[in-house]
C-alpha cells in the first residue's frame, strides 16, 4: 500500500498539533508491513517533519527562514509540484492534512481526511461571524472517500453539522508525545495550579481567573500559563477589574521537557475549556504525574474518564469548588494521579497509527 500524507499542514505550520499529529502516524505506519509512506510537502516549514526525516521520506525541501508571505509562497509551490510527484508515485491512499475545495494531490488515490475539531463552527472567531459549516470544509469533506475524527464527540458534532453519513466516519483518538522528565521537579517558592495552551475565547481562561480570585487561592497558590504567550490587552483589562495581581501568574514558555516538569510539579492542571476536540493536556498531565480538573463537555470526558475530577465550565463556582477540594485533600490527589497512571495506558501513538491504518486497508478492500 503506498500511502501519501499532503503538504498543507506541513506548509502551514513550523509547529502545531495536528502536524504533530500527521509525524506520528506517518512514521509508525511506514514501518508496517506492506506500507510504503511518503510525505509530499515540496516546501515545508513543519520542524516536526523535519526532525523525523529519517522515519518519513518526505518529497521536498525544508524552508528554514521566514520571509513576508512564507505560507502562501510555499502552499502555491506545493500545489503545482504535488501534482507532479504524484504522477510519479502513484499512491493509494492520500491522507490529507487539512481542508481544500480540490485535491491537493491529484490522483485515482482515495483520500481521507482527519477532522480534528468543530471549534470554528461552534465557537467562531470573531464572534459576529455566524456559527455554522464552512464552504470549503464542507467541500473537502464530501469529495473524501472518508473522514476520521479524534473523538465521538467531533464525530458526532461533524455528521450533525455537515449532515455526512455515519458510515463515511471513523473514530481513531489521539495520544501524548510528552515523556515524563529525568530532570528535577520545577523548585518554585510557591505551591501552583497549571493552564496549558491558548487562552482565547472558548479556553475559558477568564472564567477559571474569576474562580481563582473567589477562592481566594491566589494568596497562597501561583498560576502558571505555559505557552500562548502574554497578556494581551483585554485579558489584562480582565484581570484587573477582578483585582488579582499580576505577580500571581507565571508566564512560562518552553519545550516539551519544561513542560513536563511543570505538569510533575504542579498541584493539578486546571483544564476549563468550554469545548475540545479532544484535549491533549488531560493527557500529558496523566503521563507525568498530574492530576486534572476539567469541564463535564464536550469530548473531555471520553478522554479523561474517571480520571479527572469534573467540574461546570460555565460556573466560575465550580470550578473554585474544585481546585479547593484538591488543595485540602492529598487522598484526592493521591486518587486522581493513580487513575490517570492507568487512563493513560489506553492511548498510544502505535494505537493511533494501527487504527488508521485499519482506515486505509478497509477503503482498498
Amino acid at each position: 500500500m503506498r500511502v501519501c500524507y499532503d503538504y498543507q499542514i506541513f506548509a502551514a505550520q513550523r509547529y502545531g498539533g495536528i502536524s504533530r499529529y500527521v509525524v506520528e502516524i506517518a512514521s509508525r505506519i511506514g514501518k508496517f508491513r506492506d506500507a510504503e509512506v511518503r510525505a509530499f510537502a515540496p516546501l515545508y516549514r513543519s520542524r516536526f517533519l523535519k526532525d523525523k526525516r529519517d522515519k518519513i521520506p518526505v518529497v521536498g525541501t525544508y524552508v528554514s527562514t521566514e520571509f513576508p508571505r512564507a505560507i502562501g509562497v510555499c502552499m502555491g509551490v506545493d500545489r503545482v509540484l504535488s501534482k507532479m510527484f504524484a504522477g510519479y508515485y502513484r499512491p493509494d491512499i492520500v491522507h490529507e492534512t487539512y481542508y481544500s475545495v480540490d485535491k491537493t494531490v491529484r490522483s485515482a488515490a482515495k483520500t481521507v481526511i482527519t477532522v480534528h475539531d468543530t471549534i470554528a463552527e461552534l465557537f467562531p472567531y470573531p464572534p459576529t461571524r455566524p456559527t455554522g459549516p464552512f464552504p470549503v470544509r464542507k467541500a473537502a469533506y464530501d469529495r473524501a472517500d472518508h473522514l476520521i475524527c479524534i473523538s465521538q464527540n467531533t464525530r458526532s458534532d461533524l455528521i450533525r453539522l455537515y449532515d455526512i453519513d455515519p458510515e463515511k466516519v471513523s473514530v481513531v483518538p489521539l495520544a501524548s508525545s510528552i515523556i515524563p522528565s529525568t530532570e528535577p521537579a520545577m523548585a518554585m517558592e510557591e505551591p501552583f495550579f497549571l493552564f496549558v495552551g491558548g487562552r482565547w475565547g472558548y479556553k475559558n481562561f477568564v472564567g477559571l481567573a474569576k474562580a481563582y480570585r473567589d477562592s481566594n487561592l491566589y494568596r497562597s497558590h501561583k498560576l502558571v500559563c505555559f505557552g500562548a504567550g502574554g497578556f494581551a490587552k483585554h485579558e489584562l483589562e480582565a484581570l484587573d477589574e477582578l483585582e488579582i495581581p499580576l505577580n500571581r501568574f507565571e508566564m512560562v514558555e518552553g519545550d516539551d521537557e519544561l513542560l513536563s516538569r511543570y505538569y510533575a510539579s504542579a498541584v493539578a492542571l486546571v483544564y476549563p475549556s468550554m469545548y475540545e476536540g479532544f484535549g491533549i493536556p488531560i493527557l500529558e498531565a496523566m503521563v507525568c504525574g498530574c492530576p486534572v480538573l476539567c469541564g463535564v463537555t464536550s469530548s473531555l470526558p471520553e478522554v479523561a474518564g474517571n480520571a479527572a475530577s469534573y467540574f461546570d465550565a460555565a460556573d466560575p463556582s465550580a470550578i473554585s469548588t474544585a481546585m479547593l477540594a484538591i488543595v485540602n485533600s492529598s487522598e484526592e490527589r493521591d486518587r486522581l494521579q493513580r487513575l490517570g497512571k492507568e487512563r493513560i495506558k489506553l492511548f498510544s501513538w502505535d494505537r493511533c497509527a494501527e487504527q488508521t491504518y485499519a482506515v486505509y486497508e478497509r477503503l482498498l478492500a
